[in-house]
């Protein structure tokens, strides 16, 4: 009779969480739900709308299906790590070195007004280009800037910090340099934004110039801090600086 070998508790802890199938299924099963959620309103049309009240192709709609990814996001992550023994919390979000938390909200602060005080410097043609391009999804009640506000300040910096930087970013850096693994997860996380695609030209290179820094600071305040905390907060304060003169604009209008 074999003599079975009981697990080694230590070996296990001292596995990396996160693992290269990671980068794959992770949106992969995130974009299942909104997919499912959209093509079902679309179909719909208006026996969606007159059924429930809600036009299938409002800001609503698309704000639910990007609030619907992130937490997708969040729950595979969630699920994946409890199947190997680890919590979320525990593996991305240690106390690590907090002075960078404090030093990450004011640059991202910073960061956000530096990069609208730049765009206001570009050719006025490219300024309406840009604003006609992002015209479709922007708030047009103080519920609907809430609501994005919560997306894109909250759930998108939460989803994506754990993805690029806690995910993707350990796994490169287990077979290539730091740097190599920053300049390729911050290409990965500009690209996924897509400005350079529905904004060709001078426009779209900016915008994603301006992403491409971002990616490069949040790794190298993951790594600085020893957390995702920082790049988190900097991340935030940085959507949240971009979104609050739309918030702003439309609490004065609706007043």
């Amino acid at each position: 009779m074999r003599d079975s070998v009981a697990p080694d508790p230590v070996a296990a802890e001292s596995r990396p969480a996160e693992r290269w199938i990671d980068i794959l299924l992770v949106p992969l099963v995130a974009s299942g739900l909104p997919a499912v959620v959209l093509a079902i309103m679309a179909l719909s049309g208006s026996r969606f709308r007159d059924r429930f009240g809600i036009d299938p192709f409002s800001n609503y709609t698309f704000y639910a299906a990007m609030a619907g990814f992130y937490l997708s996001v969040l729950a595979a992550v969630s699920f994946l790590l409890l199947l190997r023994g680890k919590k979320t919390g525990r593996v991305f979000f240690g106390k690590g070195r907090a002075i960078w938390s404090f030093v990450a909200v004011p640059a991202g602060i910073l960061l956000a007004l530096g990069a609208a005080g730049f765009l206001s410097l570009l050719p006025d043609e490219l300024q309406q280009e840009m604003m006609e391009k992002s015209a479709a999804l922007e708030p047009g009640t103080i519920v609907e800037a809430l609501c994005l506000l919560l997306v894109v300040a909250v759930l998108a910096p939460l989803a994506e910090e754990i993805y690029f930087r806690g995910i993707m970013l350990r796994v490169f850096e287990r077979h290539f340099s730091f740097a190599l693994s920053t300049v390729i997860t911050a290409i990965i996380f500009t690209l996924v934004h897509g400005h350079l695609f529905p904004v060709p030209g001078p426009s779209g290179l900016i915008l994603t110039g301006i992403l491409f820094f971002l990616g490069v600071l949040l790794a190298l305040l993951a790594r600085a801090g020893g957390s995702l905390r920082a790049p988190f907060a900097m991340h935030a304060a940085y959507n949240a600086t971009l979104m609050l003169p739309g918030v702003y604009t439309l609490l004065v209008t609706q007043t």
